[in-house]
């Protein structure tokens, strides 16, 4: 899961290297439609076993995650500050609960309720930077992390009916298309020619950000519980920190590094308290 974080982090870095050549719904359209035939490819006995239900659900979701990675690429686009970014889609964990009361009505536990605000305080120290106001990347990215949690929360409830490579493989199309769709709609014909660096990018993106972290992540999580795996998962905006620092030489202001260090408490808490939820439920069923 460590590795998983990691290819996570490096696919910020990528995507970001490769929007500097091409537009963004281009972008998407190009990664996911190569990663999803790929994936359809492996999957190609168990798509062809599916009924019109289930194609008509894993449509669906794959239509949903399209309008997410459509918002978190826009953001991605306009954004100065990669770690930065990294941290605010992160906080799609923050919203899953809350999101999964608005769809099926879930109680929200009161160990949603500090880490919660420890988010919004570091929302507001991000936005202070700005003299209060949030910018047109920041915007993007939080809409598309709720929309992210919408769809975390309706595929693990569908997820246990459908093989998972059933719905990656559908999602991954569905993106595809519709990034298409709107490419072909609101911007200028794809350019080919643009140059080998470029093309590099969009390799990285599409073997080791998507089909190698999803190879990965599937065995992974074979290995051990969500919640551990949630908890090693919260490296990923720490990880582009450092990557983006690195490679592109970004430093934090201090509000940034104050903000985004208040949204990571955040999650760590919230990982922490619903992992510690979960053994005092197992110990009093075993009892």
């Amino acid at each position: 899961m460590v590795s998983v974080a990691l290819f996570a982090a490096f696919g910020w870095l990528f995507s970001q290297q490769a929007l500097q050549s091409f537009t963004p719904f281009w972008f998407l359209a190009l990664r996911f439609l190569t990663a999803g035939l790929i994936v359809s490819l492996i999957g190609i006995k168990t798509l062809s076993s599916l009924t019109i239900r289930q194609w008509w659900v894993a449509l669906r979701l794959g239509c949903l995650m399209a309008v997410a990675l459509l918002l978190w690429v826009t953001g991605l686009s306009h954004s100065k500050h990669l770690g930065e970014s990294a941290f605010l889609a992160s906080l799609a964990v923050i919203y899953v609960p809350i999101m999964g009361r608005f769809i099926y009505g879930t109680k929200i536990t009161r160990s949603l309720m500090i880490p919660l605000a420890l988010a919004i305080l570091g929302l507001i120290v991000l936005m202070l930077k700005n003299g209060f106001s949030l910018e047109p990347s920041q915007v993007y990215l939080l809409v598309a992390a709720v929309i992210f949690a919408s769809h975390f929360v309706i595929t693990a409830n569908v997820v246990r009916t459908m093989p998972a490579i059933v719905i990656t493989a559908t999602q991954m199309t569905c993106v595809g298309l519709v990034a298409l769709v709107m490419a072909l709609i609101t911007e200028p014909m794809l350019e080919l020619a643009v140059g080998k660096a470029a093309w590099q990018w969009m390799i990285w993106s599409i073997f080791v950000a998507s089909l190698m972290r999803f190879a990965i992540q599937t065995y992974a999580m074979k290995l051990t519980s969500a919640n551990n795996a949630g908890m090693i998962l919260v490296l990923e905006p720490v990880f582009t920190v450092l990557i983006a620092a690195w490679y592109l030489g970004e430093s934090l202001s201090f509000n940034q590094w104050l903000g985004c260090g208040l949204i990571f408490s955040a999650i760590v808490v919230y990982q922490y308290l619903r992992h510690r939820e979960t053994r005092i439920l197992a110990l009093s069923t075993t009892r």
